[in-house]
């Protein structure tokens, strides 16, 4: 098990959203909220309450009330590590060694940087893309504001965040697969070629990052895409429309690096 706050500089409460519910959160009200409540067998990121340890979703789902289905473990990390909580990350290759989640914690070493979201669906889907690029933010000093659960299709902006003096929104996308995501056609293959979809798919971002000027006036407007030569090909040759605009074309990589002409953390 590896261990890793998300948040250098824990607070006593936390304000957030999830899916535009607004939630101001103490550690108090984890605690409380969990005091009665048995811990579920936690299958890969924890949180240790009182001397439990408590899979991240339960924990945060108990105390704002939230329904699991309404965000990502990512989300619960993020906040609950503000908050000072000691996260876990259980290892499957860990669980024969050690008897319990809290013992597999303590002997492990830290980890200095806030955990890449594992997600089922791996590199380059969406959620897996907005999960590296939202770790690179908080790497980078950034405060997550909200993030919308990709995997439930929710509505609203992707990513908002900000930093001293300075705020963002961003529309995510990732690469089209072969295959449906439905597993009752996962095995038939898309007509659609991939390259022919990520074209369409880079003109959703492009134009949801423009409406974003408009809904969230302020706000640098960013499209983050995985790094794929047809994403950047297509940037390029969109980049002074682009640049007229103000949107800005953020390419993330599978080991969660991050590049850009025009914007930078």
């Amino acid at each position: 098990m590896l261990q890793a706050p998300t948040d250098s500089d824990p607070r006593t409460n936390v304000d957030f959203a999830v899916n535009g519910k607004r939630f101001s959160l103490e550690r108090a009200d984890v605690e409380r909220a969990l005091s009665s409540v048995e811990p579920e067998e936690v299958r890969q990121y924890g949180v240790e309450v009182a001397g439990r340890v408590y899979p991240v979703k339960q924990a945060l789902a108990a105390a704002t009330g939230l329904a699991r289905t309404e965000f990502q473990s990512m989300t619960a990390r993020q906040q609950l590590g503000r908050l000072g909580l000691h996260l876990v990350t259980v290892e499957p290759a860990a669980t024969a060694t050690a008897s319990t989640p809290t013992e597999r914690a303590e002997n492990s070493p830290p980890v200095s940087s806030p955990p890449v979201s594992a997600d089922p669906h791996g590199w380059p889907w969406e959620g897996h893309v907005q999960g590296l690029f939202a770790s690179h933010l908080v790497r980078s000093g950034w405060v997550l504001d909200e993030i919308a659960d990709t995997a439930t299709k929710a509505h609203g902006v992707d990513v908002l965040a900000h930093t001293d003096g300075r705020r963002l929104g961003a529309e995510v996308k990732g690469w089209p697969s072969r295959n449906y995501a439905d597993p009752r056609r996962n095995a038939e293959t898309k007509p659609t070629q991939p390259t022919l979809q990520a074209g369409h798919w880079f003109s959703q971002a492009i134009m949801k990052a423009l409406m974003l000027l408009d809904s969230h006036p302020g706000r640098e407007s960013l499209a983050v895409l995985p790094d794929f030569p047809r994403y950047r090909d297509l940037a390029h040759r969109t980049t002074t429309g682009l640049h007229r605009a103000g949107v800005h074309v953020v390419f993330v990589r599978e080991d969660g690096s991050v590049a850009s002409d025009t914007w930078q953390a």
